[in-house]
């Protein structure tokens, strides 16, 4: 694989949340359980995309870019099933709401998708020939670097923050576009009640555009 070192390090960074998961689940912590299901999946996919020989400068750096090649290079080309592939992005919205809002996840979905986390990662590590007997060699030490991290999605808490035990489906795009428009509404009103205020005082500006938050609503 190329590589090697940081796909083995995807490999066992899987490997420790999927244990991680389980751990969580059996302790009562169903959100966390859920959040660290979702890595291990989005861990794997990551290094079954450098199997696939996408260049690691090349990994998307988003986690919606992450699924999407996902689905290109490992469902579009039939080697995950359909169905088992859009488990990523399922996971990744419960993700979001276990980690972004007030809303719990009950214990029996939690339990959901833990096993449906270890059958994600198994499958793929199979596949893909991510297992440790494969890799061998590939399985090094890999420094971490501010290149590996991900940006998260913006999160609008009033589309995903709902107490019910199943959670309807909200694409990243919606989840994007009412953050977006929640900050511009925020925006607006810090502006007109400093208008009020900047009365009596000349130097008054308006507050300038997030960039960052811009960058990350339109990844």
């Amino acid at each position: 694989m190329k590589n090697a070192p940081f796909g083995g390090a995807l490999v066992r960074k899987s490997e420790r949340a999927l244990k991680v998961a389980r751990l969580a689940l059996d302790a009562g912590d169903n959100d966390s359980a859920v959040s660290r299901s979702y890595y291990a999946m989005f861990d794997i996919a990551r290094a079954a995309l450098l199997r696939a020989g996408v260049p690691e400068n090349k990994l998307p750096r988003t986690h919606n870019g992450v699924t999407e090649a996902f689905r290109d290079h490992a469902v579009q080309s039939g080697q995950i099933d359909r169905e088992l592939g859009a488990e990523l992005s399922r996971i990744e919205s419960l993700r979001i709401k276990a980690d972004y809002t007030g809303a719990e996840i009950e214990r029996e979905e939690a339990a959901e998708v833990v096993e449906k986390a270890e059958i994600f990662v198994r499958t793929v590590e199979r596949v893909f020939s991510l297992d440790e007997s494969s890799l061998g060699k590939e399985y090094k030490n890999h420094a971490s670097n501010d290149d590996d991290k991900v940006s998260e999605p913006a999160v609008a808490a009033s589309k995903i923050g709902r107490n019910d035990a199943q959670l309807e489906p909200v694409s990243l795009a919606d989840i994007r576009r009412q953050a977006r428009e929640n900050w511009l509404r925020l925006r607006q009103q810090k502006f007109e009640g400093a208008k009020g205020i900047g009365r009596d005082h000349e130097t008054y500006r308006e507050p300038e555009k997030s960039q960052e938050l811009d960058d990350d609503l339109n990844e």
